[in-house]
């Protein structure tokens, strides 16, 4: 039986105007940075969550041999016109990041953008999510993706603070609550509201779930800082008000 909370994900992002909401292209400059860094153009790359094509046009126009995948059949149906329109190569797939039907080691690189694995329910999705993405990467590829923080000094960290709270009192009077785990968000679904579930935990589990699957963590920081070319400041990156970088590296055979 499919899960719930990833029908609800499914749903919430099928909607007209999600979609057209995400038809916007562009990479960040940060997103720029990294992969001219780390994937060099030419590369067989997987854009993980790829909406309606924001970052997997411009990487088709910059010569990336790209697969954008995304759960939305209407993300993706939108992204693959609008490759036709702009004559872009690229190849699309709607597929469960959880669960990727392609052969093993076949891309070069990977890409989950604009905290999109957080919309993958529970923290065993997200690992599923990782290593599936190690066995679809050759060795020496690199896994570029962002999220949140749970710890992140933001004007979201009152609201963080409050759910964290509820959801601890509601776990310690053995109450049932839509949300499972900690950091979790589960909004009934409404057409007015954008994200029906998304999970947002701490960097450190993150970084704890890439080093059990064999990753190598070769760069950590918050988009500001890459904005403003400030290096990599250690762990206090997670209290960065500012969105996450992970750049993790699958370590060539030895």
């Amino acid at each position: 039986m499919k899960n719930p909370l990833k029908a609800q994900v499914q749903l919430g992002y099928s909607r007209s105007w999600v979609v057209n909401k995400y038809a916007v292209v562009g990479l960040w400059p940060s997103e720029d940075e990294l992969l001219s860094t780390y994937m060099p153009s030419g590369c067989r790359l997987l854009d993980l969550g790829c909406g309606a094509g924001r970052t997997t046009l411009p990487l088709a126009r910059q010569s990336y041999l790209i697969t954008g995948a995304d759960l939305s059949f209407p993300m993706v149906q939108k992204g693959r016109d609008q490759a036709q329109y702009w004559r872009l190569p690229a190849t699309w797939s709607v597929l469960d990041a959880t669960d990727l039907p392609f052969r093993s080691q076949t891309f070069d690189g990977a890409l989950f953008s604009y905290n999109g694995i957080e919309l993958v329910p529970g923290i065993e999705g997200k690992r599923q999510v990782l290593q599936e993405v190690w066995r679809v990467l050759e060795p020496g590829g690199h896994l570029i993706f962002t999220t949140h923080a749970i710890e992140a000094f933001n004007r979201y960290a009152l609201g963080r603070i409050r759910r964290l709270a509820t959801f601890l009192i509601a776990r310690l009077l053995q109450r049932n609550t839509a949300e499972r785990e900690i950091g979790e968000v589960v909004n009934t679904p409404d057409r007015n509201l954008e994200v029906y579930y998304m999970q947002i935990i701490s960097p450190r589990i993150y970084r704890k779930l890439l080093q059990e699957i064999g990753f190598e963590l070769v760069y950590y920081n918050s988009r500001r800082r890459i904005d403003t070319k400030k290096p990599p400041g250690g762990r206090l990156i997670d209290f960065d008000p500012d969105f996450k970088f992970y750049v993790a590296k699958k370590p060539k055979k030895t």
